[in-house]
């Protein structure tokens, strides 16, 4: 009974060591080079594990991203709606059609402020369904700030 129990922790930590690990080699293989140097020593905030509270708030502001990223109209009323997101809203004078999927990496909040790293792709198409913009597999730290109306982002940073 007792090499079972031995045996089981030491699967069971290996297991944890995989999951960590693997992350890390996932997250810095896929987008490390350029970012890791463009964004400097926050890069290292995409290795952190979510709690269940960050990721329900995460997923709370990643619906806002979501508007933004599907907004068609003016560039007055996206800068109104959107404020810094409002860079992922596309005019009505550059397309007629918007497609994009996001991909929420990790988040953290802390008192008053927090960051939140997504992926995304987006494709712009005009009237005759040909793409006139389009960005893909992109990664982005959005820096977050609490104010009496929840969370907003405030800035934003992907590599140009």
């Amino acid at each position: 009974m007792k090499k079972k129990i031995i045996c089981i922790s030491i699967i069971v930590g290996i297991m944890l060591l995989v999951c960590m690990f693997g992350r890390g080699i996932y997250f810095y293989g896929a987008y490390s080079i350029p970012n890791k140097n463009y964004f400097g020593s926050q890069y290292k905030e995409i290795l952190h594990i979510m709690s269940f509270q960050d990721k329900k708030q995460a997923n709370k502001i990643m619906e806002i991203v979501d508007g933004a990223f599907s907004f068609i109209g003016n560039k007055e009323s996206a800068d109104g709606g959107f404020g810094e997101l409002s860079r992922y809203c596309i005019t009505e004078e550059d397309a007629v059609i918007e497609e994009h999927d996001l991909k929420l990496i990790t988040a953290d909040f802390d008192n008053n402020k927090g960051y939140l790293w997504f992926v995304y792709n987006q494709e712009a198409l005009d009237s005759n369904n040909q793409t006139t913009m389009g960005s893909w597999d992109i990664l982005v730290r959005a820096t977050l700030e609490k104010t009496n109306q929840g969370w907003i982002v405030v800035d934003t940073k992907e590599h140009p």
